[in-house]
């Protein structure tokens, strides 16, 4: 269980911190039910409450990841594979999947497939696909969103720390 002011990542609003804790009354199969719930304040919104059951299965909720372990995982970055190639549709249930893991090792593996990706088709003169560039930017803003918090790091100091990370694995 999280305590009020911990910072958590939770399903797609990214860093929240749980700003309080209430029980909701409801009704289900055996009668009424107590369900103890977090508030929680998404960093990139203050005017955001969400209130979602401390037991959400649905929802990822997760803390953040501690600095030694963002620091390891960047200097990783290099040896992180990227995810397999598939068919269009298949590609794009992959990127989904990597994106809503919650996982900052799926999302690296997101962005260095991407990147490749998206090198390969500028390679080749094409555009950059709508799915590709949209998928790039969600994973690209979760990990600085977490790795600033974690590193106490403005947004682009932890753009270009992890964009000098990732141009070692071209």
């Amino acid at each position: 269980m999280y305590n009020i002011g911990d910072l958590i990542i939770y399903g797609n609003n990214g860093v929240c911190k749980v700003v309080d804790t209430t029980t909701l009354q409801g009704s289900g199969a055996s009668g009424i039910s107590d369900r103890k719930c977090y508030i929680l304040q998404p960093l990139h919104d203050e005017t955001c409450r969400i209130t979602t059951p401390v037991d959400n299965q649905k929802v990822i909720m997760r803390s953040l990841l501690s600095r030694e372990e963002t620091e390891e995982l960047i200097r990783e970055i290099p040896s992180i594979e990227m995810l397999p190639e598939h068919g269009v549709r298949q590609q794009e249930a992959e990127y989904q999947k990597a994106l809503r893991s919650g996982n900052c090792r799926e999302w690296i593996s997101l962005i260095k497939t991407l990147n490749a990706r998206i090198s390969r088709r500028k390679m080749k003169g094409k555009r950059i696909t709508v799915t590709d560039d949209r998928y790039f930017k969600a994973a690209s803003e979760k990990l600085v969103e977490e790795f600033s918090v974690v590193l106490n790091l403005d947004q682009d100091s932890t753009e270009k720390l992890l964009k000098s990370a990732f141009s070692e694995t071209e």
